[in-house]
Parts: structure tokens; sequence; C-alpha cells
């Protein structure tokens, strides 16, 4: 049964995690003045890490829903993750439960995370789920595209508390002139245009991050030259 998010639990939560995480991984944000301050809005992030949801959650004020794996709704972590408002998704076929929350989520003026590489990989868009792609260009609000960097990095070698690894979010501007067309065709055209427009926003990203890095090295040498 689809039901009204409350956020409740997600804010009081939130009060705690979102500072640790924050300090913890010394998590910088760029571009979050492209999320709307209210109104509906789809998070279309790449996914690398176990902790892409959480630390993408942490990186805005507003709060999001994610649809996630309906493996990890049991024992204590599933109680948790219906307390703050997430809710789950059964892979490998079309799942109407999760795409009418995700419709609840949309018409409610929230802000709905997916993942749209449909899983953890390389992170890169190379792939994108036809059934999450569907979902962003049918909704009828923003859809803003996520870049997380550095959770690649991220290890437990003390069993269940991750390694700290600085890591970046890059949110771009809402992406523009996505139809969703008719039948299978129009699906497979959306969902390669989506993911034509995610990799080249990923793309700029990490073209602009080389560049910092680059800049930032050579003001190293030189400083250390002058010195």
């Amino acid at each position: 049964m689809s039901s009204l998010p409350t956020y409740r639990g997600y804010r009081l939560v939130g009060l705690l995690v979102k500072p640790l995480m924050r300090f913890w991984f010394r998590l910088r944000i760029a571009g979050a003045e492209h999320i709307p301050s209210s109104g509906a809005v789809i998070l279309a992030s790449n996914h690398r890490s176990n902790v892409d949801p959480v630390l993408l959650a942490c990186a805005i004020r507003r709060p999001v829903s994610f649809m996630s794996k309906a493996e990890l709704f049991i024992g204590p972590l599933g109680w948790i993750l219906r307390l703050i408002d997430q809710f789950p998704v059964r892979r490998g076929g079309a799942d109407r439960e999760a795409l009418r929350q995700s419709s609840v989520v949309v018409a409610a003026g929230g802000v709905l995370g997916l993942f749209p590489e449909g899983g953890r990989c390389d992170g890169s868009f190379s792939t994108i789920h036809s059934g999450l792609a569907y979902i962003m260009v049918r909704q009828p609000c923003p859809v803003v595209p996520v870049a997380i960097l550095g959770t690649e990095r991220v290890r437990r070698p003390l069993g269940w508390l991750p390694l700290a690894s600085p890591v970046r979010i890059v949110v771009g501007p809402p992406i523009q002139g996505l139809d969703p067309g008719a039948g299978r065709a129009g699906r497979r055209a959306a969902t390669e245009a989506l993911g034509s427009k995610l990799r080249e926003f990923l793309a700029t990203v990490e073209t602009a991050g080389e560049r910092g890095a680059r800049s930032a090295g050579a003001a190293d040498a030189d400083g250390r030259a002058s010195g």
C-alpha cells in the first residue's frame, strides 16, 4: 500500500547522521542551488558504493525518498529504512507498488532519489535501466543529475565502520528535452537520451575536477619553488 511520506523520522535521524557523515567523509558539495527549495524533483545519481544514498541525503537540505533494493528491507535495517521514508523495489521485473510509491512522492512535491544504473557499478552511467529511465521521464517534474565522486575508495577494514575518504558531490542543472514517447520504442529512445545526457554531465564534472587538481598541484609546486 503506497503511503505519503511524513519525514518525521528522517529529520530526527538526520540531526545526528548528517553532521557525522559530512565530517567523516570530508563531504564537499557543489551545485546544490540546482535543487529547487520546494516542489517535486528527481535526483538521478551515479552509484559506486553502498554509502552513496546516505551521503547524497546528507548533502542536501530537503528530505529524499530513495527507491532501494527490496533485499535491504529485512530485520532492523528494514525497520530503519521505513522509519526514514525509504521504499523497496523488487529487481528483475516491473514492481508496480514501487512505481506507485514513486508517483506518490512526486505528487506530494517531494524529492525522489533514483540510481538509473539500476545498482552499484562503475558509476559511469554506461548502462541505464530502462524501467528507471521511464519513471524519470514520465513524472511531471525536473530531473536533476548528480555525480558522486570518491565513494569508490570507501572500504571497511574495521568491519562495519567505513574508512574515511574525501567525497565530492556535484549537482547539475535540470536535464531538458526528455520525452517519454509511446510504447517500447519511446521507452528505448527516452532511455538512450537520458543516458547520453547523464554521461555528458559526468564527463564535464570529471574534466573540471582534473583541471582543478592540476591547478592545485601547480600552485603547490610554485609555492615550494618560491619557498
